[in-house]
């Protein structure tokens, strides 16, 4: 158990890619998809130290399905804003005050585990951030508007970030205060922004974000596993 950790659990998306309804309600290998991250993480962190992040219209629904799973009481709920940065914050917002790093992780990466954690930690402690990340192994191409390839991009030292992020607490908080008013994909932006080192990871292990229901078999098989 990390004594100086928070985390905090973003599930307040729109799910526009995903075609309708809350994704992160749906159930997958018999658990909703946002308590697989929940039920990993939880043991990890001292009582308080777990905030989930959930729509406002949909805070019910997600308390009842942690209730099933007696989870729901030990959970710090958390209505999300109209952004994720303003989702974060909020998020970020509620941890106690004997917090020193925080893990923000997207609900629908529902693979990440405790060693990939134990992994991050360490590096936060040492730089001020840490993410994890695959190197690009693919080509890269740069297109015009109409599609038309205008440049082949060097894909060394470019990665594929993913969740869960690790940062020094208040430099995380600092940083989103910087950056008011602008929106940011992830919180390695957020700091990055502000000047803030953050470093990569790698991480070999499979760790998919459900994006479209074309996702949902595949995951479905590995959690099974």
């Amino acid at each position: 158990m990390y004594s100086d950790l928070g985390i905090v659990i973003a599930a307040g998306g729109s799910a526009r890619r995903f075609g309708g309804g809350n994704k992160l309600l749906l159930e997958l290998a018999g658990v909703p998809l946002f308590l697989h991250s929940v039920r990993r993480f939880l043991p990890l962190v001292k009582p308080g130290f777990l905030v989930v992040v959930v729509p406002a219209a949909d805070r019910a629904r997600f308390l009842a399905a942690a209730d099933r799973f007696g989870a729901a009481a030990r959970i710090r709920w958390v209505e999300g804003g109209a952004t994720r940065s303003a989702s974060v914050e909020a998020g970020l917002a509620a941890l106690p005050p004997e917090a020193a790093f925080v893990a923000i992780h997207d609900a629908a990466r529902p693979l990440a585990d405790a060693e990939l954690l134990d992994r991050l930690l360490p590096r936060a402690r040492e730089v001020g951030g840490a993410v994890p990340g695959k190197p690009v192994t693919d080509t890269l191409k740069r297109t015009a508007p109409d599609g038309v390839v205008i440049a082949t991009v060097d894909r060394d030292c470019l990665w594929r970030v993913e969740t869960p992020q690790v940062f020094e607490l208040e430099k995380l908080r600092r940083a989103y205060l910087l950056a008011a008013g602008r929106e940011f994909s992830d919180d390695a932006g957020v700091m990055e922004a502000a000047g803030f080192a953050t470093a990569v990871v790698e991480n070999p292990s499979d760790n998919t974000k459900l994006t479209f229901r074309r996702d949902v078999a595949r995951l479905e098989r590995l959690l099974a596993e």
